[in-house]
């Protein structure tokens, strides 16, 4: 009895790793094993779902390369149409095997227009050790846009976060091990291009996103062009190719490369980053392989996303790696476009989540949708409607109008910009879950220009209702009269202005002297997003002289001298002075955008 107990403690400790998904050591040959002139044998996928095997000859190992303590062995690829193609864009993470261990994942390409397809091969260990020890992503302050984002300013984020992810190695060539020679070849080093699937893109934006994936001409997949059968739900296995899908639905944005190893329900991939975002939520997908494009510049693997078999929750500088089986929450776009030349048209876009690119590719979902169907010169004008939905936080709505070039840039800014704020807050973890959201098209200039104003009173009394008039003229030089009843203060000292004007310009105003007070809450934030000025509003707003500080967002008029002194020289508070402060502010709403501004300086009666 006793001699068989060694031999239970290892059956029970062996049954506990295959329950816990422990890794199999035996499986691997650790890198200080592999040696120059050893010959391994990869696998990937060329065409079609079945997996090929190619020549993998071991020219050496470079020490500290991709970083410290970050080594890559070399190797040269040989077999399929590896002599013809060199490195293949999409074959990053195909796995490679010594004597039936597998070392590692090809994941680099060396130097420029190589004659031979030399590789790198990020060693195994590292991969798993990458995905393995890391924990969820924390909360992060995110990228927050600008007010009111440009569609260049947005794809030139997109292009830095990308950016990250495929740069060449700098000069670190001390360190490596043998053949020397191969010290020159280290600035040429680079990660394998992800195959870039970009489908239902419009042309106006296909050559933007091109540029902010970093990807040459014929490096990216049209899927509606070129989408293959179907991959049948057999189980994954190394070598065959994954995606990641950035956007699904009418717009699919994302990147297919080829799984190194799988643990149970736990995938790893590409040896190298994606993104680099560290801790991720994004949904993996089969992929599909229509076949191998050869080029000079880059071949690569021509390859759609397929259906959707987990989660990659890991992007690491030496990998990515997820889970299968269930898949992350989404955000969804719900995007109804209409128009009186056309018949209605309904979308339906799933975005990731993820708090730096989820308000970044919302814009370009809403934008392309709309570039997609309406002209992109001339006069065109955007009646945009409807809410985003944070779940018990709460939701944003919005109704706006914009005219002009930038107009379809503006109305996607109606979604990313709030989802941008609210998941930036300070506060508490928000997710956008959901966007319904009406945009009516209209190939006709819809704006007016605040021309005059007048009250129907010279003498504005204490208490009073009085009828506040505005003059607008349409660009065609027709005119229309709001008005727009005003109820006086009770009690008000020395002469008021009253700013009659567009959204913009008292946005402006409120930012620049006014200083809205700082958001508290989530609460307080959703709030002040749904107090934000729109653009087919008349809004008038009372306005008193009043010196005075705004300290973290509050107001503080009319302060005594010793007080004020205390403020000014305490740099440790963040104080502002502050020359005016709102009475009250009232707004009419029309049906085309409205620009310009005009005041009045009144002084109120009594009324006697």
């Amino acid at each position: 009895m006793i001699r068989k107990l060694p031999v239970l403690i290892a059956v029970i400790l062996l049954g506990a790793s295959l329950l816990y998904g422990a890794v199999p050591q035996s499986a691997f040959l650790p890198t200080d094993q592999v040696r120059p002139g050893m010959v391994g044998v990869g696998r990937t996928v060329f065409n079609g779902t079945a997996i090929e095997e190619f020549k993998a000859t071991i020219l050496g190992t470079l020490r500290n390369v991709v970083g410290p303590g970050r080594d890559l062995i070399v190797a040269k690829l040989e077999g399929g149409p590896l002599a013809s193609t060199g490195v293949i864009a999409g074959m990053s993470g195909s796995p490679v095997y010594v004597d039936g261990k597998l070392i590692g994942a090809v994941s680099y390409s060396l130097g420029s227009f190589p004659k031979e397809p030399f590789a790198g091969i990020t060693p195994i260990g590292e991969m798993i050790d990458a995905v393995d020890t890391s924990g969820p992503r924390p909360g992060n302050p995110g990228l927050m846009l600008p007010a009111t984002p440009t569609a260049t300013q947005v794809f030139a984020m997109i292009h830095s976060l990308l950016d990250g992810s495929t740069r060449p190695i700098g000069d670190q060539s001390r360190g490596f091990a043998d053949p020397a020679s191969l010290a020159s070849l280290v600035p040429g080093l680079r990660p394998i291009a992800a195959g870039v699937v970009l489908s239902g893109v419009d042309p106006s934006l296909n050559s933007q996103l091109r540029g902010a994936f970093e990807a040459p001409d014929g490096a990216v997949v049209d899927e509606a062009q070129a989408r293959a059968a179907a991959t049948p739900s057999s189980p994954l296995r190394p070598g065959d190719p994954f995606g990641i899908a950035l956007v699904r639905g009418d717009l699919e944005m994302g990147a297919t490369g080829t799984i190194t190893y799988v643990n149970g329900n736990r995938v790893y991939g590409f040896g190298h980053p994606f993104l680099n975002l560290g801790p991720t939520s994004i949904v993996m997908t089969r992929a599909d392989v229509v076949g191998v494009l050869p080029s000079l510049e880059s071949s690569m693997k021509i390859a759609t996303l397929g259906a959707v078999i987990g989660t990659m929750t890991q992007d690491r500088a030496v990998a990515v790696g997820g889970t299968m089986g269930q898949p992350p929450r989404e955000l969804t776009l719900n995007i109804k476009l209409t128009s009186a030349r056309a018949p209605d048209r309904q979308f339906k876009i799933l975005v990731l989540q993820d708090q730096l690119l989820t308000p970044l590719f919302s814009f370009v979902s809403v934008l392309n949708a709309v570039a997609a169907y309406e002209r992109q010169a001339g006069i065109l004008t955007l009646h945009a409607s409807g809410s985003i939905s944070f779940g018990a936080d709460g939701q944003v709505g919005f109704d706006d109008v914009f005219t002009g070039d930038n107009a379809a840039a503006l109305v996607a800014a109606l979604v990313a910009g709030p989802v941008s704020a609210a998941e930036t807050n300070e506060f508490k973890t928000v997710v956008p879950e959901s966007v319904d959201m009406t945009i009516r098209a209209s190939e006709e200039q819809e704006s007016a220009t605040i021309e005059r104003v007048w009250l129907d009173t010279t003498r504005p009394k204490f208490g009073a209702t009085h009828q506040l008039q505005v003059l607008l003229r349409d660009f065609r030089g027709g005119t229309e009269t709001l008005t727009i009843p005003i109820t006086m203060p009770a009690q008000a000292s020395g002469p008021l202005t009253l700013l009659v004007s567009d959204g913009p310009t008292l946005a402006a105003l409120e930012q620049r002297e006014l200083r809205p007070a700082k958001p508290s809450s989530v609460e307080s934030v959703l709030s002040q997003l749904n107090q934000a000025r729109h653009g087919n509003r008349v809004y008038a707003t009372l306005l008193r002289p009043s010196s005075g500080t705004a300290v973290g967002g509050d107001n503080l008029p009319s302060l005594p001298a010793s007080a004020q002194s205390i403020f000014d020289a305490d740099k440790s508070v963040a104080s502002t002075s502050i020359s005016r402060s709102v009475i009250a502010t009232w707004d009419r709403t029309v049906t085309r955008a409205v620009r310009g501004s005009r005041e009045l300086t009144i002084t109120l009666t009594s009324a006697r």
